[in-house]
């Protein structure tokens, strides 16, 4: 019998390489992951085709005594690339409104034990889009459609979940910034070695 032949949909998502970020605006993405084997967080869940964030410590120096201190963080525009879907839509839209959106969640996601599993979570809170581009890109076999967004948000929480070589789950590590109330935290909930010191204030 012969293969049922390939959507379109399911060559763009499939393709000869393929990332295993995904990212979830506001719960307005279609998905094209379903099923038993992929983790319920990923549904709602877009591809991400591209992701950057930076953040910075300014340190504070003082010549006179040689003093370096920790001093304020800065985090840039959080960088993301997607195909034009839903999603896409909805960002620009609330772009051109000047809304206030969230959460905006990025998943890295690993097969464990036959699973597409999250294996970490970076969670956006309060975001505003401050730029949007949209690129086409057309070669030969080829043809690819994309929205690129810049956002800022106001608080970030990274979780990394760890799971032993049997793919049982070991536990997490979490880190968060929160800008309106100027703190930061950090906790370990095993695999990561234990609980993280805390930092000082941002």
């Amino acid at each position: 019998m012969a293969d049922k032949p390939t959507s379109i949909s399911e060559a763009a998502n499939r393709g000869t390489r393929n990332s295993n970020l995904y990212v979830n605006i506001a719960d307005k993405g279609t998905g094209t992951l379903a099923g038993d084997t992929v983790d319920s967080k990923l549904v709602k869940a877009d591809r991400l085709l591209s992701f950057s964030e930076q953040m910075i410590r300014e340190i504070n120096t003082a010549a006179e005594n040689n003093l370096f201190s920790a001093g304020e963080i800065d985090a840039s525009w959080v960088y993301i690339e997607i195909l034009r879907t839903q999603a896409s839509i909805f960002a620009q839209n609330s772009f051109l409104q000047g809304s206030c959106i969230g959460p905006i969640k990025v998943f890295r996601a690993d097969t464990i034990n036959g699973k597409y599993t999250v294996t970490e979570e970076i969670d956006y809170t309060d975001c505003y889009i401050t730029k949007i581009e949209t690129t086409a890109v057309s070669e030969e076999g080829k043809k690819l459609d994309t929205l690129k967004i810049w956002f800022r948000f106001t608080a970030r929480t990274d979780t990394l979940f760890f799971f032993d070589q049997n793919g049982n789950a070991q536990g997490q590590d979490v880190s968060t910034v929160d800008f309106t109330k100027g703190t930061l935290k950090a906790a370990g909930g095993g695999g990561g070695g234990g609980p993280a010191p805390t930092p000082p204030p941002a």
